[in-house]
């Protein structure tokens, strides 16, 4: 459980490096957080011999009808971070299962693998390459994948998928 939660926060905490307004301590402080957060919501939902059972407990979801993630949300509280400050896609789906991270954008769009956590481990040079090849796929999920909202409506006057990245940050975000 402590590699799987550790690649799935280094993923979410890369997108926020990414998209977000927040600055180091500030990432450091939610990722911190996010991870005792997971660790005490998993404790009693995780099983390796079943990886599908409380898959559903187990996913960070943000959707058009739930616009933020509780688990998120609850991660944001505890860090004293604004979760619009995050940057994170609006329809957005993370699966924290024994053995993957797995992650899905837009409703409809098909999930791939942030991480087999078997493959590798944290620290080594492998898990940080394909925790950074998943960030870079997202970003071109996120540039030009569809949203529900298009698929639903059958309009393709819009082929992006909007990203609460789009509001303005208070500081100029630096890239490093």
């Amino acid at each position: 459980m402590k590699e799987e939660i550790a690649a799935a926060v280094f993923f979410v905490a890369r997108l926020v490096k990414r998209y977000g307004c927040l600055d180091n301590e500030d990432r450091e402080r939610f990722a911190a957080a996010l991870t005792s957060v997971l660790f005490e919501n998993y404790k009693n939902h995780w099983h390796p011999n079943a990886p599908t059972r409380g898959q559903a407990y187990r996913c960070l979801r943000m959707n058009r009808v739930r616009l933020q993630d509780p688990v998120l949300q609850q991660a944001c509280r505890q860090s004293c971070v604004r979760y619009g400050d995050l940057g994170l896609p609006q329809e957005m789906t993370v699966w924290v299962d024994p053995g993957e991270v797995s992650c899905r954008y837009g409703e409809h769009s098909a999930p791939f693998s942030v991480s087999l956590v078997n493959g590798c481990r944290r620290g080594d040079g492998e898990f940080s390459r394909r925790i950074h090849d998943a960030v870079e796929r997202a970003s071109l999920e996120v540039q030009s994948g569809s949203s529900s909202d298009e698929d639903e409506e059958g309009s393709g006057a819009d082929s992006s998928v909007s990203t609460s990245s789009t509001s303005l940050c208070a500081v100029p975000i630096q890239q490093t």
